[in-house]
């Protein structure tokens, strides 16, 4: 088989995988110091495996403890990090993770703020106007998920499915274990970011970590799996994924779901060989000072020769709140950052569909290139009145004059009226639900 054909067959394993194997972790901010460096030839103490599948006999759990040791036993050479502990791993039903996620979606974030962020995608056009936000959400990962880590009970979790536990099984074993091994050198409960206006960034430190677990994966499937298993694990893994279901829901939310991994993929691959995809020998060593130090922006993800280099610039916002008087009060800030820029820029165009996983060209993806920073503040008044204030800062003029022409083509989408002003690299924009409320904007002081 040419190198060519093996490449072109792995490159479709891995975005199946994408697509039917989306796991769920937490994104981290920089933990004090840089975590050591493991022995090539570190032990890995037992897993533990409770409980097994419905119905599963000892002998079908000796026979899946095997299977899942034998993936985790070699994960520490492949990542480069000795385990320092058991890991428990549990299956569990699709619907017990349906619960679990609602469970932690309600601890991390409360129902105000999710309802201000539903608001806010609303406004800008970004979700339909009768969207349940939490409900698609929920649709979203429940169909698409397929195990995940939660480092605040240091155990991995895998969604029983009706099949023999075959070759996808074991990648998304070795994907989960190395998110457990992150857990173990850089904390990754401990150093997440919990702040929900911190969107971008949290999104980006996510991209590190998954990337990096979706490659350490990649790479024991090479050294593992014969040509037929992957064949096997391909057509398991396009026959999982809902391509209607994904399909039809709301570009900004796939995007982000799928980001993490394939864009994140790309990003870590580039720190392992200075390739955006790379089948051979690597260093870790920047991926784990990327763990430490996380781009600080999806910005750096999307174009990693920005990583450590071009830093997103502060935006200060004022605080309208008295100023739009009694009764009124902010409600959401958050920065977009590229990422979700880009998807805003591409207004009602649709990007070419692709096989899942495989980078996609979003139209108008230049009008968000150049991002410098970004900061958003929604307010909410009597009667339902709303005025969302956003500023952007680019690269250059020339990046702002280009972010200009296209939102004022692409806010038609939005709801309510609209009023902006450009200055040399600052955008301004506010959006209201009623004329009368944009001079309190103050769109002309920033002229």
């Amino acid at each position: 088989m040419s190198g060519r054909v093996w490449r072109a067959l792995v490159g479709l394993v891995l975005i199946s995988l994408v697509a039917a194997c989306v796991d769920v972790t937490v994104a981290p901010t920089p933990p004090p110091g840089s975590p050591s460096r493991p022995s090539d030839s570190a032990a890995l103490p037992s897993p533990n495996l409770t409980p097994v599948p419905p119905g599963a006999t000892a002998t079908i759990e000796a026979d899946l403890r095997a299977q899942i040791d034998a993936v985790t036993s070699a994960m520490p050479a492949i990542r480069q990090l000795s385990a320092t502990r058991d890991v428990p791993y549990q299956f569990i039903t699709r619907d017990q993770f349906s619960q679990d996620l609602v469970d932690l979606n309600n601890q991390e974030t409360s129902p105000e703020v999710q309802a201000a962020q539903e608001r806010l995608l609303k406004r800008l056009g970004l979700l339909p106007p009768d969207a349940d936000l939490q409900a698609l959400l929920l649709q979203l990962y429940t169909a698409q998920v397929a195990a995940y880590y939660r480092p605040d009970t240091k155990t991995f979790y895998i969604i029983a499915r009706d099949q023999p536990f075959g070759p996808t099984d074991e990648v998304t074993v070795a994907h989960e274990y190395t998110h457990a091994l992150q857990d173990m050198h850089f904390d990754l409960e401990g150093s997440r970011i919990a702040d929900p206006s911190e969107g971008d960034a949290a999104l980006a430190q996510l991209a590190v970590i998954e990337g990096d677990a979706t490659l350490a994966s990649q790479i024991w499937m090479l050294q593992n799996l014969t040509l037929d298993q992957m064949l096997q694990m391909l057509n398991e893994s396009l026959g999982e994924v809902d391509m209607q279901q994904l399909a039809s829901m709301p570009p900004i939310l796939r995007r982000e779901l799928e980001f993490p991994y394939t864009d994140g993929l790309t990003f870590v691959s580039d720190l392992y060989c200075g390739q955006p995809s790379c089948l051979g020998t690597g260093d870790w060593q920047p991926i784990d000072d990327a763990l430490v130090t996380p781009p600080a922006s999806t910005e750096q993800i999307l174009h990693p020769a920005k990583y450590g280099v071009d830093q997103p610039v502060p935006v200060d916002l004022p605080d309208l709140s008295s100023k739009l008087g009694a009764g009124w009060s902010r409600t959401l800030t958050q920065t977009l950052g590229e990422l979700d820029i880009q998807v805003l820029m591409a207004g009602a165009e649709a990007p070419a569909e692709v096989l899942p996983g495989l980078p996609v060209a979003w139209p108008h993806s230049d009008a968000a290139a150049g991002w410098g920073g970004d900061r958003l503040a929604m307010y909410e008044g009597p009667n339902s009145a709303w005025l969302i204030d956003w500023q952007t800062a680019w690269d250059t003029p020339t990046d702002a004059q280009e972010f200009f022409a296209r939102v004022n083509v692409v806010k038609s989408l939005f709801q309510g009226v609209t009023e902006d002003a450009i200055q040399s690299k600052i955008v301004r924009m506010v959006i209201a639900s009623d004329s009368s409320l944009l001079p309190v904007g103050g769109l002309a002081a920033s002229q």
